[in-house]
């Protein structure tokens, strides 16, 4: 009889999630005061110039199979004039310059950048960093555990851009965001230039577009000349930070990258507090700005967060509006189960399908939870991603205590969890396709790993 292949172990997870004490100092003398570098807090697990590789890699697949509205911008800069700045230009026909596989390597992949481009400099910024690549998403993930419990869980949501490139200048220019900012430099060194919001507000044109909320909105600086320029930054601060250091700036400090030497990476971690970018199609209402660091998902029977709730209940209960709340509710379910973060992690790929011999574990840690929704409709989630299952009452709870049999960690045989599934369960009260179909979805999603075999029962 031919041997089963091996089961490989599962590799330990990388974490970058800060102690208590950091995270209450930080709130009490960093949080929205100004900028600050933290140099060298992680022994292990940082960001490495690899991963972001392979998430490019990932970025570049897809953008040529036809994905061409990816987050992504790469920046150029033209030949410069004798005494002025170099004018940058944003590239649109992005497939031969992103990286593919046969590349091999970031060193091997900037190289032929550079000959593509005649040793032009560059940029590349991409948005939903944490979208691309799995390390990369449970690195940002970690992060944030410590921040919510210390500052709430801001309701705008998380995201990591990615900034690589050997450019000058911010390619976007002088700038403030909407974002508070955690700023992870990855490779070679980055040189921050700041100026706090009062400074600059003056200017005729931040003043013609800003208002009274310019603290809570993005907005650039246009510098004129060579004369504006120097004046500028003769009022800027500075900080630099090198590979495994990071920054924090508050949504009120302008900011701009000055000159290093040589190859930047570096991944920005932006947070704030308006509604989540999915109600944008929802109709006005009052939101939670933020929740308590409890109220994201965890393990047992976990419910949407009454705040979250009360605003749904307010919407009415004609049926147009049920489906609607039935929609939100299922955008809120799955935003809080990515741990607040925008975007959710990759899905495995080339995953075969799971056999009745197969093991599986979760992991308690990013538990799959389970919403009841109006009309028997039953939402299953994890890691961002939602499957909305029309069932009978009494398949609801199966599926409820097959979601807790999961989320205690232990190995599951998928063939005994099958069985007490569907044991004395009517014929057509629920398919074995569909159980089947739920526990792949939620190995596509990372929700479950095949592992090694536990002790028998």
């Amino acid at each position: 009889m031919a041997r089963a292949p091996a089961v490989p172990a599962v590799p330990e997870e990388p974490s970058l999630a800060l102690p208590r004490s950091f995270w209450k100092t930080f709130a009490r003398e960093h949080w929205d005061k100004g900028p600050v570098l933290f140099p060298g807090l992680f022994p292990a697990h940082f960001p490495t110039p690899h991963e972001i590789f392979e998430a490019l890699v990932d970025v570049g697949d897809r953008y040529r199979h036809g994905e061409v509205t990816l987050p992504l911008r790469f920046y150029v800069e033209g030949p410069a004039k004798e005494g002025e700045a170099p004018e940058v230009f944003n590239l649109f026909s992005l497939g031969r310059y992103l990286p593919t596989a046969q590349d091999g390597t970031l060193d091997v992949y900037v190289e032929r950048l550079e000959r593509q481009l005649e040793g032009r400099r560059f940029g590349i910024v991409l948005s939903n960093t944490q979208s691309h690549h799995w390390n990369h998403w449970l690195q940002m993930r970690s992060f944030l555990t410590g921040f919510h419990e210390a500052l709430g869980v801001p309701l705008g949501g998380a995201d990591s851009a990615l900034f690589l490139g050997n450019y000058q200048h911010t390619p976007f220019g002088l700038h403030k965001d909407d974002l508070h900012v955690f700023y992870f430099v990855i490779h070679g060194r980055r040189r921050m230039a700041y100026w706090p919001l009062e400074l600059l507000a003056s200017r005729p044109e931040v003043a013609r577009h800003a208002g009274p909320d310019l603290k809570d909105r993005p907005c650039g600086v246009l510098l004129r000349d060579a004369e504006d320029t120097r004046q500028v930054m003769a009022q800027a601060s500075f900080l630099e930070g090198g590979a495994g250091d990071f920054m924090y700036w508050p949504s009120s400090y302008w900011h701009r990258s000055e000159p290093t030497q040589g190859l930047t990476i570096a991944a920005s971690l932006g947070v704030n507090f308006r509604a989540p970018m999915f109600l944008d199609m929802a109709p006005a209402h009052e939101w939670p700005g933020r929740l308590r660091h409890t109220e994201l998902p965890r393990g047992g029977k976990w419910k949407v967060p009454a705040p979250v709730r009360t605003a749904l209940g307010r919407r009415g209960q004609r049926n147009s509006l049920r489906a609607a709340e039935r929609e939100l509710t299922e955008g809120w379910v799955r935003f809080l189960s990515n741990g607040a973060l925008d975007g959710p992690p990759p899905e495995a790929r080339e995953l075969p399908p799971l056999t009745e011999a197969d093991w599986v574990r979760a992991s308690p840690e990013r538990p799959i939870i389970t919403v009841p929704l109006t009309e028997g409709q039953v939402v299953v989630a994890a890691n961002g991603r939602t499957s909305n299952l029309r069932v009978p009452n009494g398949v609801r709870g199966r599926i409820e205590r097959l979601v807790k049999e999961l989320n205690s960690g232990k190995p599951q045989q998928v063939g005994a969890l099958e069985e007490r599934f569907f044991h004395r369960l009517a014929p057509r009260a629920f398919k074995r396709a569909a159980f089947q179909a739920l526990l792949q979805d939620l190995a596509r999603w990372r929700a479950v790993q095949r592992c090694e075999p536990g002790k028998k029962r």
